[in-house]
């Protein structure tokens, strides 16, 4: 099927609109048409204002509201409280030796603030705060996954994270999301982050998810993965379960995944 050159353009756009970022290739093999014409659709999206050319791809230009999630530290003051609990019930998990997984999210920075203790443990991760956070401890090892580089989160994303995951063994996977069900499983707002926290959990042995009682029984767009992909589910009841909340963690349990909910120490 043929699209006009007009009608691709849209449809680039809103591609971006949901992708955030999209690779050349990725473009061309959906319409079908060479790369030099995707080349040309982006330059004249450019020079409209509606796109900016990176590195092997483009992304949309200006910020949407829907999906900004805010500067590292604005995140990090949301929930911070909750966070802290989660955190220092997952450090428990984490054992000397182990190679571990960090995504982007501002509890797995949480996290990395506690783990100064371990020895000889690998940290993997696509956060350049985790990174500089760990940076000090000569006892932990860094790898650093490589990508674009999204400014407002000083985390990386792209394909080249998951190319680089597979020569890599994961002992255990520390991943928060935007929102969690039973049905849906565990979903994000944001595709390319979401794309990311898959690839860590495809190449990780047993998977840890933090998350706080806000995001229990909620929806976002993108799925990351399904519910029995979780092995372990850190939560707090900072405020009260409702009922639907309440329905969701038995569902949780009665599949097989190990629920606890951190609680403030006396």
């Amino acid at each position: 099927m043929v699209t006009l050159p007009s009608a691709r353009r849209d449809e680039i756009v809103n591609i971006l609109k949901s992708k955030d970022y999209a690779e050349i290739s990725y473009l061309s093999q959906k319409f079908s048409v060479s790369e030099m014409t995707i080349r040309r659709d982006i330059d004249k999206l450019e020079k409209e204002g509606k796109v900016l050319k990176v590195y092997g791809g483009v992304r949309l230009k200006e910020i949407r509201e829907k999906e900004y999630e805010g500067s590292i530290e604005e995140r990090k003051g949301r929930n911070s409280f909750e966070k802290k609990l989660i955190a220092l019930e997952a450090v428990k998990f984490i054992e000397d030796g182990d190679v571990i997984a960090f995504d982007a999210s501002t509890t797995a920075l949480e996290l990395s603030r506690h783990i100064k203790f371990k020895k000889k443990v690998t940290v993997v991760t696509n956060n350049i705060n985790i990174a500089v956070e760990l940076s000090s401890d000569p006892d932990i090892t860094i790898i650093l996954l490589g990508g674009f580089l999204r400014r407002t989160s000083l985390s990386v994303f792209g394909s080249s994270i998951s190319k680089y995951l597979e020569s890599i063994y994961i002992d255990k996977a520390f991943i928060s999301c935007k929102s969690l069900n039973f049905n849906d499983g565990v979903t994000d707002s944001l595709i390319d982050e979401g794309e990311a926290k898959q690839a860590i959990i495809m190449r990780s042995t047993y998977l840890y998810l933090l998350a706080d009682h806000t995001k229990i029984n909620t929806i976002a767009f993108f799925k990351i993965c399904p519910a029995e992909s979780v092995n372990t589910l850190i939560t707090d009841e900072v405020v009260p379960f409702n009922k639907e909340q309440q329905k969701c963690l038995e569902q949780y349990r009665e599949n097989g995944t190990n629920v606890i909910i951190a609680k403030q120490s006396n």
